[in-house]
């Protein structure tokens, strides 16, 4: 098995926060602040209602962005899982979906995934994942990664992605209650690799061409 860990620095949060109308917060093209530095964020995964002084509320939301080395690899994996060490929070469902922000990525790569549009995502991204509903926030959570991530992979030199809660983030739901609403991770800057996001992956092997060759017809 092969690994790949994600590239230091081109790994962080973009987050867009405390504005009073959800629509403005999930819709927005620039983020408001961003990280490609910190070693962990307590909300790397977030969407948040939180009661605002003089009455209502604000929202935030905060999306996390990945990008993997990958143009070592030109046959798709048979198999890979993405690992990502949890960190203080564990509150937030979630997806890997495919994203296209730019390497040093700044507040204007917060909507930097394929297929965005307004209203619901869920059917215009290409998820990597299935939906990831426990988080550990002690060790790796492991996400085993589906065809059009392994195909990505290899067609692909910059393999990008963005872990985004799922309940109302991806679907455009707008949050009904204070609860929180996050997960924490660590990142690539983190001192050491014991705690950096990586991929295992085993490598794939290339389908086999059969020539056949007949002499005379005497069958």
């Amino acid at each position: 098995m092969a690994t790949i860990y994600s590239t230091a620095e081109f790994d962080g949060y973009i987050r867009v926060g405390n504005n009073p109308t959800w629509s403005t917060v999930r819709d927005a093209t620039d983020g408001t602040s961003h990280s490609r530095s910190d070693k962990n964020s307590f909300f790397a995964i977030r969407t948040s209602r939180i009661p605002a002084r003089g009455g209502g509320y604000v929202y935030t939301i905060w999306r996390s962005f990945l990008t993997f080395n990958t143009a070592s690899i030109s046959i798709a994996p048979s198999e890979a899982v993405l690992r990502i060490y949890g960190y203080n929070a564990d509150n937030a469902d979630m997806f890997v979906v495919k994203s296209t922000q730019a390497l040093e990525f700044g507040n204007e790569d917060f909507d930097s995934i394929s297929g965005w549009s307004s209203g619901d995502n869920e059917g215009n991204v290409t998820k990597y994942s299935t939906e990831i509903t426990s988080w550990s926030t002690s060790g790796y959570n492991t996400i085993p990664l589906n065809p059009d991530a392994l195909s990505d992979m290899a067609s692909l030199s910059e393999f990008k992605v963005c872990l985004i809660e799922s309940v109302h983030d991806l679907r455009d739901v707008t949050p009904s209650t204070n609860d929180p609403n996050w997960s924490g991770m660590n990142y690539s800057d983190q001192t050491g690799t014991s705690k950096d996001p990586y991929i295992d992956y085993i490598a794939g092997t290339a389908a086999v061409t059969y020539n056949a060759t007949f002499f005379g017809t005497n069958f």
